[in-house]
């Protein structure tokens, strides 16, 4: 499915900035975790005992991948004019 959306434009470039902005999103919100954790580090061990944090590892890596195909759908569209 990847393939046929990078096919689908002209450059690779688009795809590219997508991937770049999901990297960007998944670090920027794994610092906020981090920081949520050093605030209340009591909250944090338990969810490490819990194994909670695991599960919120996942739907950070989701949410960068839904803003980067939002960004490369956006961006297509600009080099497909």
């Amino acid at each position: 499915m990847l393939t046929l959306m990078a096919a689908s434009s002209n450059s690779s470039a688009p795809l590219l900035i997508a991937i770049g902005v999901a990297i960007l999103v998944i670090i920027w919100l794994f610092i906020k975790t981090g920081i949520a954790l050093l605030h209340h580090p009591i909250i944090g061990i338990i969810l490490i005992l819990l194994g909670v944090l695991g599960l919120w590892n996942y739907l950070i890596i989701g949410i960068g991948v839904i803003v980067g195909g939002i960004v490369f759908l956006v961006i297509s569209q600009f080099f497909n004019n």
